[in-house]
């Protein structure tokens, strides 16, 4: 009981922004059928943003989330508009596609080490305070930052299920060219979906920079556990990425605590994943939409 109740608090605490950049990438999947290798980019310049805010203009943390979100969601924005869209308007196939995709996310993996260095860079932030939470000790700030990302992650859920706009979305993913004769204009919510992705991408990134360093390769460290979240979590819409990426923090936790190696937990959680996707057959390389 004892380990489950650590693995739960340390779980949720530590491991939630993972649930949010998972939300992100599970839009960009479900509208464009394309595995976006440089999701992980925008997960660490979510950081890179947030931390340049807060240590260059003495911003506290909570105050520099949204300029990172819509930095990161613009950045996302531009990625699209000049490169994965006229690469599919010349019928680039999917494959190449990803491949364009890695391509990019190791331009901007080199220019954020061009730009910061490599050397880790750390949030300008006061030492939190211990609040004990079922008898395991979390800082005020990780209760804050879990406060933080669950209240978007739901905003984002609500967002796309209940909203007009998200019915748009939720048209344009299902079939673009029904979606079309109804008046809706793919284009322009197709831009809004990669806005959302980037934004949702760049707050992850922002929480999970602050809550222990900034480097080049903060989204690639986290990037196979957020495709394989919104790979199977995906098949139930936003909600099933959401209690997938809740049961995976968890079970991280759980398992780092019992093989006291964080390394070994992510392992078999990848493998767990990849049965679960052989047996479902999901094709990971399904034919792009826009």
């Amino acid at each position: 009981m004892e380990l489950i109740t650590q693995s739960v608090v340390i779980g949720l605490t530590e491991h939630a922004p993972l649930v949010l950049a998972a939300i992100g990438f599970a839009l960009l999947y479900r509208l464009t059928g394309l595995i976006n290798v440089a999701y992980s980019e925008t997960i660490t310049l979510g950081a890179y943003f947030g931390m340049w805010l807060n240590t260059t203009y003495g911003l506290n943390f909570y105050a520099i989330l949204i300029p990172t979100a819509i930095l990161a969601g613009l950045l996302s924005v531009a990625t699209y508009l000049g490169l994965f869209r006229p690469a599919r308007r010349r019928n680039v196939g999917v494959l190449e596609m990803i491949i364009i995709s890695f391509g990019l996310s190791i331009f901007l993996r080199h220019g954020l080490q061009f730009v910061f260095g490599y050397p880790e860079r750390f949030y300008d932030v006061p030492p939190p305070d211990t609040v004990m939470v079922l008898g395991v000790g979390v800082t005020s700030f990780r209760l804050v930052a879990l406060a933080s990302v669950a209240a978007l992650a739901m905003l984002l859920y609500f967002f796309i299920q209940r909203s007009s706009l998200g019915l748009k979305i939720r048209a344009l993913a299902s079939d673009e060219s029904l979606a079309q004769v109804s008046g809706i204009r793919p284009l322009v919510v197709t831009v809004l979906i990669w806005f959302i992705a980037g934004a949702a991408g760049g707050l992850a990134g922002a929480f999970y920079g602050v809550g222990s360093s900034v480097s080049p390769l903060l989204g690639w460290r986290q990037f196979l556990l957020v495709l394989m979240v919104a790979l199977v979590g995906g098949t139930w819409g936003l909600a099933g990425v959401i209690v997938v990426g809740v049961g995976t923090s968890i079970a991280l936790a759980g398992m780092a605590l019992q093989f006291d190696q964080a390394l070994y937990a992510q392992l078999v959680l990848i493998v767990a994943f990849v049965a679960v996707l052989k047996v479902r057959g999901t094709r990971l390389t399904a034919s792009a939409k826009v």
